[in-house]
């Protein structure tokens, strides 16, 4: 017979493509660098069972069937002038199928009949995890990440609900998550696109408040992330906090395995599971940091941070959606093409 361990972690990805386990090996890659800078062994699979939902692969099937994906956005009812936005954007990213990835995976989430399917399929799947969980004693944690955050806030919205759970809705009072960190938060952009309607970052169910479902929230927003500076999520957890880490050790600052290799992140996440019986101290902290830090271009990049609010502010403050989400990428790719001028060639 298999003993479940207590605690049962979901982890849900971000844009682009992800194949079964990718997302698992990021978060471990991360919490392993993160006890490596602070010189400490502990073995936090012991009690943790990770479970990845992936969404992407049915996206990447949609692309894959579809020759003509700005002509599938008019099947699809989105609107004439959004598919305008997204050709002349298209036509300018000049090959960048990563960019050109991102920014279809969003416009599916957000504004098609194949976002409430994801929402739908991950909504069963959570009733039935949550279900399980309860039978074998487990907490339940979720760590999202990027266009991940917004199917969890969307979907959390649709099925918390007060009063008993059932085949369709979990309770607030009796199921809550136990912990959930949102890494780069994007719920507010994507809430924009799709509107649904209970789902407002900025008032709903899925926080650390009074009638809510969320036991612990832990935001984390880099400080360059671009895709985290517009429509930055800023509701504050109440229990548990906001983390901005700033430290730049490779080209993509959006990357889940750099965000959590930071020890401040990394080590704070495995004591959210552990507690003391982790062993981390606050000078393990502080010296994990410490070695860290002297990893980062930081130093050398001066000035960027002044150089980034420019890109932002060239965007001129847009005030539709669709050229919300446009400018973003557009914003993220010249931000990349400015690190880039100062990573030695292994990083890039």
């Amino acid at each position: 017979m298999i003993v479940a361990k207590d605690n049962l972690i979901i982890l849900v990805h971000g844009m682009g493509t992800y194949t079964p386990g990718t997302m698992t090996k990021e978060v471990k890659d991360g919490l392993n660098a993160a006890l490596k800078f602070a010189k400490h062994e502990f073995d936090y699979e012991q009690d943790v069972e990770f479970y990845e939902h992936n969404f992407g692969q049915f996206f990447d099937d949609v692309r894959k069937n579809e020759s003509d994906v700005l002509g599938h956005f008019s099947d699809l009812d989105v609107n004439a002038g959004i598919i305008n936005e997204i050709a002349k954007y298209a036509a300018n990213i000049g090959g960048d199928k990563f960019f050109y990835t991102h920014l279809l995976d969003v416009i599916y989430y957000g504004l098609t009949f194949w976002g409430e399917r994801v929402r739908v399929h991950f909504a069963d799947e959570l009733i039935k995890k949550m279900k399980s969980a309860v039978l074998n004693g487990q907490r339940v944690h979720v760590l999202g990440y990027s266009l991940g955050t917004a199917l969890i806030n969307d979907t959390f919205s649709k099925i918390y609900r007060n009063g008993d759970t059932s085949d369709k809705f979990l309770s607030i009072k009796d199921n809550k998550i136990d912990h959930y960190w949102a890494f780069a938060n994007v719920s507010r952009i994507l809430h924009e696109l799709n509107g649904i309607q209970g789902a407002n970052p900025k008032n709903n169910v899925v926080h650390d408040g009074d009638n809510c479902c969320i036991k612990n929230m832990v935001v984390v927003s880099h400080k360059f992330d671009p895709f985290t500076l517009i429509k930055t999520y800023r509701r504050e957890p109440d229990r548990g906090r906001f983390q901005h880490p700033s430290g730049i050790t490779q080209l993509n600052t959006h990357d889940l395995t750099g965000y959590i290799s930071d020890p401040e992140v990394g080590l704070r996440l495995i004591y959210d599971i552990y507690g003391g019986s982790s062993n981390i101290t606050m000078d393990m902290l502080v010296a994990g940091s410490g070695a860290y830090k002297k990893t980062t271009l930081n130093s050398q990049i001066e000035g960027l941070q002044d150089k980034w609010a420019k890109v932002i502010a060239s965007i001129n403050d847009p005030v539709g959606a669709t050229e919300n989400v446009i400018a973003l990428i557009k914003a993220a790719r010249e931000f990349r093409n400015r690190i880039e001028m100062f990573l030695p060639g292994d990083n890039v």
